[in-house]
């Protein structure tokens, strides 16, 4: 249909196009009731437009109009998807395997262990990962709200399925050593920074209490916070509870550049020594890992914008874009 994004006038010729665009729409499976609510025009005004009953002014105008504009953003987002790159599956990197090893160990243990590292070194990736491929692994991000131990313990029964928690932290606690208790499961508290010292000893007490594997992640704050002696005597309780602690600084080469060459895959490229070299320079950067997904992700959108293969410049000015450094 060939009228312009701001138009705001109609002829019947254009009114008839617009009924058979929208009824094209309707036909290939979106329900009328549906394109009402997205184009923002009453159902029954709908109904009357495309049955060629609603001649009143300026209301048939009105309802072109905003069904124009709809079809409109329907044509850009098509053109976006189409443009959209694919990401790859799981891939079990070399610290992934590590990181799945800590927590295989707690879970068949009931041992806490402690899982440090940089952003974007591959934690929560693995960690969700590894949720999805055992039964019985409870897996909740902290933030700032959940630093109590009430938040958190609620945060976890929420991860377990339990809707509408209310009542103490007692209670609560109850409840979370109920659902795990003889499950051989494991708790998985990411971004574990957040937590205060009484959430992390909530924590431990849950361990004492049924002995159910805890893998505590997050960044250098609760690596130190609960390392070899914690920081202070007060809270070697909680820091001789860990049975094992690793620390991941920056992500690994060879998985820097298996990650890049899965998201070329993915979307039928090819990546050359170039392209690999850049990858793990920006991996290096805080963000690690997360730096080559977001920067693999936009470069390949450029690179099909001008329909070209996907080279160095693609990915230099993506990153440029990510990082703001030109």
């Amino acid at each position: 249909m060939n009228i312009s994004p701001g138009k705001l006038e109609f002829t019947e010729e254009e009114h008839a196009q617009l009924r058979v665009d929208v009824r094209a729409v309707i036909e290939a499976g979106t329900a009328q009731a549906e394109v009402a609510r997205q184009a923002d025009v009453p159902s029954s005004t709908l109904s009357q437009y495309l049955n060629g009953k609603y001649s009143a002014e300026p209301g048939k105008t009105e309802t072109a109009v905003r069904l124009h504009k709809w079809l409109r953003s329907l044509e850009t987002a098509a053109e976006v998807r189409n443009r959209l790159p694919v990401a790859p599956t799981y891939q079990p990197l070399k610290a992934a395997n590590s990181i799945r090893a800590q927590l295989t160990f707690a879970r068949l243990t009931g041992r806490m262990v402690l899982i440090g590292g940089a952003p974007g070194v591959g934690k929560t990736a693995t960690a969700r990962q590894f949720q999805s491929d055992n039964p019985h692994v409870w897996y909740a991000a902290m933030n700032p709200t959940t630093e109590r131990p009430s938040t958190m313990l609620r945060a976890f029964l929420t991860a377990m399925g339990v809707a509408g928690v209310k009542g103490s932290p007692q209670l609560m606690h109850e409840q979370v050593c109920f659902g795990a208790k003889g499950k051989s499961g494991l708790l998985i508290v990411d971004e574990a920074q957040h937590l205060s010292e009484a959430a992390i000893d909530a924590l431990r007490s849950v361990n004492d209490e049924i002995r159910v594997g805890i893998a505590v992640m997050g960044n250098e704050v609760i690596h130190s916070k609960v390392g070899a002696t914690g920081v202070k005597p007060a809270f070697a309780q909680v820091s001789s509870r860990f049975s094992r602690r690793s620390w991941y600084q920056a992500p690994d080469p060879q998985d820097v550049a298996d990650l890049a060459n899965a998201w070329a895959a993915s979307n039928i490229e090819i990546l050359g020594p170039d392209e690999i070299r850049f990858c793990q320079e920006i991996a290096a950067r805080p963000g690690g890992l997360r730096n080559i997904e977001m920067t693999m992700e936009a470069a390949i959108m450029i690179a099909r914008g001008v329909e070209q293969p996907l080279e160095i410049s693609h990915l230099r000015g993506a990153f440029s874009q990510l990082s703001g450094v030109r």
